[in-house]
Order: C-alpha cells, then structure tokens, then sequence
C-alpha cells in the first residue's frame, strides 16, 4: 500500500482542458465558451447524481478532479473521462469515493459509469497501441494501522467494464507495496509502504502497449 500522490488538477486547468475537450468535441461554438464550459460541468454533475448507488446527493458535494479526452469503449471513439471525488461519504465506505463516468464527446451521454471505494483511490488512464485507453486503479483501505492494496488494470467494453489481468504481478506476489509512475506508466513494486529509497524496490513494471499488460523491467 504504497502512499501514491493523487495530483487533483487546479480549477484554472480543469476549466481550460473542458474548453479544450469542447472545441475538440465540435460542441457548436457559437455559443459562449463559459456557457460551453457551464454545459459540460452540469451534465457530469447530473449523470453523477441520476446514477450514484447510495441514492440522494447533493450536487455541492460532486468535485471533478480530471478529465481525459480519447477512446475507452471502442476504436475510434471520441470520448471524455472523468474523475469525481464525492465529499461526505460514509467512513464504513471508505475516506475516498471515487467515481469515474465515461461521456460521449458529441452528445454528452453516458456511456459507462463506475463508483471506486476505498480510505485512497489514485486512477491514472494509459493508451494501448490501437489508440484506446485502459484505466489502472489503486485501492488502499486501512484498518487499525494495517493497510491493505488492491491494484486493477480496466477496460471499458461498450457499457462494460471488464479487468484485464496482470499477469507480472502473479509472479511478484500479494505482499508488495505499489507505487504509480503515471509520467512513464509504471508500477514501481516496493518492500516497504513508504518508499524513501531505491533499495526498497523490488521490481519496476512497464506499460507495453502492443501487450497491452505490464512487464518486468529488473
């Protein structure tokens, strides 16, 4: 259970990559780019709240962290991905509600939608070679000072999604700790929880997008 650092954008740049993403998308621009802009963050909000598994929830509690523009369902599709934290959430759930809903680009529908809990959630989107990109999600829950880690590496198939294996990982073992290199799209694999130094790796896993999975690079 490494303490991997989960980088939530600043509004400023959150607001410019949602204009970039519209202007991308071919959203009319005749229309304002603030009320462009307004559109955008009010449909993730709305299709948060209709499909939110623990029912009622206020609006003021739904912040975007990130927002990816690319394929995730199919080839070729123009997509955006968005990262939710949800505030106020029951403990008994975890610190750290996730939600990750997938939109089309043209229409703003949604095409997928997934609730990710656990005390941390880091999520970091990597692009295989035909061009569309998996999700590889970090989970670590703590409970009377043990901490515990769960790593998926995802796909969005249609409305679907379905985890990949990865096969590394089997060899390495459960005891590790895993660190995100969302720079370089590795998985540094540690002995200890608080990496401090390099002595403490015990494998570093890269992303091969051929293969689509991680492999053993020492």
């Amino acid at each position: 259970m490494g303490k991997m650092k989960n980088k939530v954008l600043p509004v400023s740049v959150l607001v410019l990559f949602m204009l970039m993403c519209i202007n991308a998308c071919g959203i009319s621009k005749s229309r304002d780019s603030a009320d462009m802009v307004s559109e955008l963050n009010n449909r993730i909000i709305e299709k948060v709240a209709e499909n939110y598994e623990e029912g009622n929830i206020s609006a003021l509690d739904i912040v975007i962290v990130r927002i990816d523009f690319g394929s995730f369902s199919q080839d070729n599709a123009s997509e955006i991905f968005v990262l939710c934290k949800i505030l106020n959430t029951p403990h008994v759930a975890g610190l750290d509600k996730t939600v990750g809903i997938l939109l089309d680009a043209d229409s703003l529908e949604m095409v997928a939608y997934k609730e990710f809990a656990a005390d941390k959630v880091v999520i970091n989107c990597i692009q295989a070679s035909d061009g569309q990109s998996r999700i590889l999600v970090s989970k670590t829950t703590t409970y009377q000072g043990i901490s515990t880690q769960e790593i998926q590496l995802l796909a969005v198939e249609g409305s679907q999604w379905v985890e990949i294996p990865i096969d590394a990982l089997k060899i390495i073992g459960d005891e590790s700790f895993y660190y995100m290199d969302i720079v370089d799209d590795l998985i540094i694999v540690a002995s200890e929880d608080k990496l401090i130094s390099s002595e403490e790796i015990v494998a570093v896993l890269k992303w091969n997008p051929e293969t689509e999975q991680f492999v053993l690079e020492q």
